[in-house]
């Protein structure tokens, strides 16, 4: 007799990506992936505009199909005004970690022409690991130049994307 298998108790396995991008401008702190970058250049938003948080926060939302930063984070709430894009990431994360899910990995890119990343890289993903409670081997940083082509390519724009795994037994589904 082959036994049975409660798939109530086998976890789910959701997928989500994000993506965003915010235009450059001068006079503001760059801060990626929750780092200050040095950069003479930072980026325009009404919070601090991290672009790559913005992108991972989508991303985690769209997993397990609730909405998106700006359903939870509206641009027209002065509550949101220059807030640290980092405590908008925690503050998701703990709401769907508290729902039962969990981070198997995040693999995200950044495309900008400048300033270059690779030294940045480490730090990013760091910060990103502690923001999300997983050790780093979890999270990849890339980043990819514009080429000379298009808004990024300008240096008129920074991109970032993010992709997601998610397991859990989620308490809730909505």
């Amino acid at each position: 007799m082959k036994p049975s298998l409660n798939t109530q108790e086998l976890p789910l396995f959701r997928v989500g990506e994000g993506q965003d991008t915010h235009r450059t401008i001068a006079g503001r702190p760059l801060v990626l992936g929750g780092v200050t970058v040095e950069s003479d250049f930072g980026l325009d938003g009404h919070s601090d505009a991290d672009v790559l948080l913005h992108a991972i926060i989508d991303a985690l939302l769209g997993a397990v199909g609730r909405g998106d930063i700006g359903e939870w984070f509206p641009n027209t709430s002065n509550e949101w005004k220059d807030a640290d894009s980092a405590k908008l990431l925690l503050h998701v994360w703990q709401k769907l970690s508290s729902d039962g899910w969990r981070l198997q990995n995040l693999d995200c890119t950044i495309c900008a022409e400048s300033p270059r990343l690779g030294a940045w890289k480490p730090l990013i993903r760091k910060r990103i690991a502690e923001l999300l409670n997983v050790g780093p081997d979890q999270v990849n940083v890339k980043a990819k130049s514009g080429e000379a082509v298009g808004p990024v390519g300008r240096n008129e724009a920074i991109t970032a994307t993010a992709v997601v795994l998610l397991a859990g037994t989620p308490k809730t589904e909505s």
